[in-house]
């Protein structure tokens, strides 16, 4: 059997949709899934939805669990849900997104004898409330027709963003090419131990940036030039409130600096350690090379 697919999925207040994130997941081509959602307190009928399906679900998957609480919060949630997944990978989908059916198998089929890989995506098309496939204009508007769009998938919309990255390069993902912001698509598979040699989702950072970003300083990310994703965009996206993105950037911005400061420190430490060393060939007093090695080694 393949290995264990743990998919995660944070539900918070898309009665409209979570069904359709579920039902995706339900049709599957690859097999050995468990799947794991969390209620985040919602105030529609979101939980009522999900526990519509939970005959499906259980039938469907080697392991199956709904949990409904209290609001905690998007990031406690996605790592309450990392820590309660068993499988040896995650796929991570919001409550009002949807993946394609052979998403896992084809994602799961690059990933599973690299180990040097912590990360596999693919491309995103983009849907709207009626999960219609859309296009956008320059200011990510919608628009229904190719002759209207500036942008016909998610991907030529990074790429605009980050004309530097080839998506199809071994370069794609690196750490060094992630401190210039975030170009990584929705719906990937993460190695579990990745994220937890990552660890894991940090509060007030831009969450899948700044995972992003730990991910890559050990492993390499992938992408599949395939439309695996449907994005929804809608009237309540997170990413519209432009205002709270903004500050969750410049958090992980201060995160990027002082871990290049510190860097930076360890390099001139290092350099200067090296030359003291070789300053001891010409220090005959044995006391006075005590003394050096006590103050700076």
């Amino acid at each position: 059997m393949n290995d264990l697919i743990s998919v995660i999925i944070p539900a918070y207040n898309h009665e409209k949709f979570v069904e359709y994130t579920i039902n995706s997941i339900i049709l599957q081509s690859f097999k050995n899934i468990e799947l794991i959602i969390i209620n985040d307190g919602s105030t529609d009928s979101t939980n009522d939805k999900i526990t519509n399906l939970a005959d499906k679900c259980k039938e469907r998957f080697v392991r199956y669990e709904h949990f409904n609480r209290e609001n905690l919060g998007y990031i406690k949630t996605l790592n309450q849900l990392i820590e309660t997944a068993n499988g040896k990978y995650i796929y991570l989908i919001a409550s009002d997104d949807i993946a394609k059916p052979d998403a896992l198998e084809t994602l799961y089929n690059f990933i599973k004898n690299k180990p040097k890989y912590g990360m596999v995506v693919g491309n995103n098309e983009i849907i709207d409330e009626n999960n219609q496939v859309v296009y956008w204009d320059k200011q990510r508007n919608i628009v229904k027709t190719l002759e209207e769009a500036e942008y016909k998938n998610f991907v030529e919309f990074l790429k605009n963003d980050r004309p530097d990255i080839d998506f199809n390069s071994n370069n794609f993902g690196s750490y060094k090419s992630l401190t210039r912001g975030n170009y990584i698509p929705n719906g990937y598979i993460m190695r579990k131990e990745a994220i937890i040699k990552a660890g894991g989702y940090k509060e007030n950072t831009l969450d899948d940036w700044y995972l992003n970003l730990q991910i890559a300083k050990h492993y390499k990310i992938k992408f599949i030039n395939k439309v695996l994703f449907s994005y929804r965009w809608h009237s309540t996206n997170t990413m519209k409130n432009t205002e709270f993105i903004d500050k969750l950037v410049k958090n992980v911005q201060k995160e990027i600096n002082e871990e290049k400061n510190l860097y930076q420190n360890t390099v001139r430490f290092k350099i200067i350690s090296s030359l003291i060393k070789m300053l001891f060939i010409f220090i005959p007093s044995k006391k006075i090379r005590n003394q050096i090695r006590l103050q700076y080694l």
